[in-house]
């Protein structure tokens, strides 16, 4: 497969490649009884004979076609197979070559069937023996992760096992990203194949695979300049707190800016601002058939929104200076005692993410205080909608309060200084490469908006905002880099 995917030139090629081989499993099934009705066990121990070198199942079509996204970023690929690692009957196989796999990998892709919604076996295997190895776990603390899933309809469940698995993945402080900007920047790569053979025809699919990989790849590609550059930041990286729910006394904001002092005390170099949010003014979302209502450079407020009292129209530019971004909310057990903006905040971020991704690599992670019986899993909210902005998602911050005292304040402080440490390496990463000109949002589905981004395109709008915004790039790098 490696070697194949190598020879391929662009994306009408793979689709040919992938028909071709998702034929020769789809004919193995005829072989091996189906055009003669068999039962489907007997169907099975006969492809189990027949098993060979050629041929791929939808789930290693959807995870070839990210591959070779990856390695048109210029990413060294390679192939797993989880069925020859965790076979359906008896021990497991090779578990050091697929350690030693892991432990070499800059970034992992997990591509897998939906059941119920959810995962298949095979994918819960390998996250089972990753959980459960000390040496693997550490590893894999910064590591690239983006899943694949492949579901029998448009709407099979897809997206949700890829929600899931991103939760999983990020608790095991996995890295997590979607997939690219040129695949509107959701959960991953979404494929549809309702029978054996059948995603090569999915060109939607086969789509947000490619993105996947290369979304996959590039921001490996970052990390990787982060930690290896002899260039470091020239000042303070700014990381922000926007606290977007507490309570009527306020718990919350007390709580988070005990954090930040705490952090300071062993990060001077980082600058931490809180954002009350509770506080502001946020009008709702209007849902605009064109958004933002103009191009331009990122730093220009360009909502349709203009309430002098807006809290959007105020500090758009500070989000935009934004290194890093923690999402805080409180959450009280009495709702009664609730005092929160998040969704209309959210809902406002439209805009942001629509102006080709204002937020684009930034690292994001929930962070969440919570009373004891509050039960409303604010971050798996979060990070849902973080991901969409094009970001890269780490491991959340949780803090829970029991009768008045804060559970939890060492991993709280951790993990809080592990995300200083990821989000440095990016963000310096993201400075030594130039501002790349294919992360431009793409209205799928908006008819109005579609027509204006074309109409933006062919007269140059598009073109000279994107080298407007590379040139502030560029003086940016000048001005923070500091030369080792």
């Amino acid at each position: 497969m490696v070697r194949d995917l190598a020879a391929i030139a662009d994306v009408a090629e793979l689709e040919d490649y992938l028909r071709k081989q998702t034929q020769i499993r789809f004919q193995d099934f005829v072989d091996a009884g189906r055009g003669e009705k068999r039962p489907f066990d007997e169907i099975y121990s006969q492809l189990r004979k027949l098993r060979g070198q050629r041929g791929m199942s939808n789930s290693e079509a959807a995870v070839a076609s990210a591959l070779w996204g990856a390695q048109r970023e210029g990413a060294e690929i390679k192939h797993l197979s989880l069925a020859y690692h965790f076979p359906m009957s008896g021990k497991a196989r090779d578990l050091d070559g697929l350690r030693n796999a892991i432990l070499a990998a800059d970034a992992i892709i997990i591509s897998g069937p939906v059941y119920f919604g959810d995962r298949g076996s095979l994918t819960q295997s390998l996250m089972e023996f990753i959980a459960a190895d000390e040496i693997l776990r550490d590893a894999c603390v910064g590591k690239i992760y983006a899943g694949l899933a492949v579901g029998a309809k448009r709407n099979g469940g897809q997206e949700t096992t890829l929600i899931y698995q991103l939760l999983d993945m990020v608790n095991m402080d996995f890295l997590v990203v979607g997939n690219s900007s040129e695949t509107t920047s959701q959960y991953g790569g979404t494929a549809v194949a309702g029978d054996v053979g059948k995603l090569h025809s999915d060109a939607e699919g086969i789509e947000t695979c490619i993105g996947t990989g290369q979304r996959c790849a590039r921001v490996a590609q970052i990390l990787e300049r982060g930690r290896t550059a002899k260039s470091g930041l020239n000042g303070p990286m700014k990381v922000q707190l926007w606290l977007l729910q507490d309570n009527r006394e306020g718990s919350g904001r007390a709580h988070f800016e005990a954090w930040a002092r705490e952090i300071a005390a062993v990060e001077p170099d980082v600058e931490i601002s809180i954002l009350d949010v509770t506080k502001a003014d946020v009008v709702r979302c209007i849902a605009c058939d064109i958004c933002p209502i103009d191009v331009g450079p990122k730093d220009d407020y360009r909502c349709i929104i203009k309430t002098p009292a807006d809290f959007f129209v105020q500090h758009h530019k500070t989000l935009a200076e934004a290194d890093a971004v923690l999402l805080c909310a409180y959450s009280p057990q009495d709702r009664g005692q609730v005092v929160s903006v998040y969704q209309q905040f959210i809902e406002r971020t439209r805009y942001l993410r629509r102006d080709n991704y204002v937020f684009s690599d930034l690292l994001m992670a929930p962070f969440v205080i919570s009373e004891l019986s509050a039960r409303q899993n604010l971050h798996l909210r979060m990070l849902t909608s973080a991901v969409r902005h094009h970001t890269i998602l780490h491991h959340p911050l949780i803090g829970m309060v029991h009768e008045g005292k804060l559970l939890g304040e060492k991993a709280m402080h951790d993990l809080g200084l592990s995300f200083l440490r990821r989000a440095k390496e990016l963000t310096v990463g993201r400075y030594l490469r130039d501002l790349p000109e294919d992360i431009v949002y793409h209205p799928k589905g908006y008819e109005i908006s579609a027509q204006k981004a074309l109409e933006d395109r062919d007269s140059g709008r598009t073109l000279d905002s994107i080298k407007v915004n590379a040139r502030a790039h560029s003086k940016n790098a000048k001005r923070r880099l500091s030369t080792g």
